[in-house]
């Protein structure tokens, strides 16, 4: 499976297309199963004989939602039943294994990309399928490779440290901080009220991933040509300053956040947010929805993650990298093609991201959500500093790979330069092995 980069579009060209016209959040309401939906499939008609779809993808605090969604579809095509195993941990090589050993799910998830050119060889082409016509272009730059769509972008979603506005108010703090200097400031101020700074969910090796992309972006630049230059070995990715401003960042974290944080995953750290014990942590508009299982009123924000002690480079992650794809070699084809239509188009379908994840739809009339957090992202990308997700970039599973490096670092494991010299020989190894 070879891949090259592939560019990564602007977060506020994207979010901007996608907010225009967007409503306000309601909740997906069940279609009657007899009614005629308004948009017609594009794929050849769906027999009646019973079909079931099997669905891989992560995103575990998608689970009660993803469930909600099959059983509506059931009740609406009682013939196709949806099944749909969620796994996290190790994602990547347990989707890659599926597919070595041609057991490959209808419909999988990955990243936007240079997973396009991961899966090309396996995914669907979408590009002449009329519901894509009702997903905003500047998502599709995310999924597209050499003019074929190949993924249907499903959520737009931003992540950077998430704050408890009551537990800041509680510890004095009257301006959100936006250099290392400031967040550690921050962070003594709720220690010395007792309240636990950072929560961290470091047994994740995403959350560390995520938490280096915020860094490494800083950079700014043309993207593509820096990391080129490090597929192609005449630089090396510790020689970039921004990106190694993780090892100060991650410092702060762990110094004063909870204890064993390499045991701690996301619904442990989202639980430790969400009963106001902490009052910070990095995670994305997904996080959400969790967080009002637990606490319903809790009023949170979205803090400029700092990035290093320059203030104005202090922002907000915002991209569309949650994709489905569409296995071409499906023998219920036109029965999944049938399900991401009645996606797209019908009136459930558009409200169930917006409405059931709290999070930002790609499809162009969907409601807004009533969340907070997605509030508060339309807000940064008018007014504030954002960030694409710079992990399109990175030789495939790289992310995996930094992550678990950087959990190295957290446990006393390694030190910044092992860690560093880890980090560079991986990506050569992968780069490598992408060409």
């Amino acid at each position: 499976m070879s891949k090259k980069s592939l560019g990564v579009i602007t977060s506020s060209v994207l979010i901007m297309s996608l907010l225009a016209g967007c409503a306000s959040g309601s909740k997906p309401e069940a279609t009657n199963a007899n009614s005629t939906d308004k948009a017609a499939s594009t794929a050849a008609p769906a027999s009646s004989k019973p079909v079931t779809l099997n669905i891989l993808q992560y995103a575990p605090e998608m689970t009660d939602a993803m469930h909600h969604l099959a059983d509506e579809y059931h009740k609406q095509n009682p013939n196709v039943t949806i099944d749909i195993t969620i796994h996290q941990d190790d994602y990547p090589t347990l989707l890659k294994t599926r597919i070595n050993s041609g057991d490959i799910p209808d419909i999988f998830m990955s990243g936007a990309y240079n997973d396009n050119k991961t899966y090309k060889d396996y995914a669907y082409d979408l590009s002449k399928e009329d519901f894509m016509k009702n997903i905003a272009d500047s998502a599709k730059t995310g999924v597209t490779l050499d003019g074929k769509v190949l993924g249907y972008p499903f959520i737009l979603q931003s992540h950077s440290f998430i704050y408890n506005k009551k537990l800041f108010a509680e510890a004095g703090i009257t301006e959100l901080p936006k250099t290392f200097s400031q967040l550690e400031e921050a962070a003594k101020k709720l220690q010395a009220k007792g309240i636990i700074p950072f929560s961290n969910g470091y047994k994740e090796w995403w959350v560390l991933e995520q938490t280096f992309t915020q860094v490494m972006s800083s950079m700014g630049g043309d993207y593509a040509a820096a990391f080129a230059d490090i597929h192609a070995g005449k630089k090396k990715l510790s020689d970039i300053p921004a990106a190694m401003n993780i090892f100060d960042l991650l410092d702060i974290t762990t110094k004063y956040g909870n204890p064993k944080p390499l045991e701690t995953d996301f619904n442990a750290q989202v639980n430790l947010f969400a009963q106001g014990k902490a009052a910070i942590m990095h995670q994305g508009t997904w996080a959400e929805e969790s967080i009002r299982k637990i606490n319903k009123d809790l009023d949170i924000g979205f803090m400029a993650g700092p990035v290093g002690e320059d203030g104005s480079k202090a922002g907000l992650m915002v991209d569309s990298n949650i994709v489905y794809r569409i296995n071409k070699d499906s023998k219920n084809l036109n029965e999944v093609l049938k399900f991401f239509n009645w996606l797209t188009t019908s009136d459930y379908g558009k409200k169930f991201v917006p409405a059931e994840t709290k999070q930002i739809s790609t499809i162009k009339d969907a409601p807004f959500p009533d969340a907070q957090l997605a509030k508060e992202t339309s807000e940064f990308v008018k007014n504030g500093v954002t960030y694409p997700w710079v992990k399109g970039y990175w030789p495939d599973g790289y992310e995996q790979k930094a992550g678990e490096i950087l959990q190295k670092y957290v446990g006393g494991a390694a030190t910044r330069d092992q860690v560093k010299d880890d980090l560079d020989k991986t990506w050569a190894k992968l780069a490598k092995a992408a060409q």
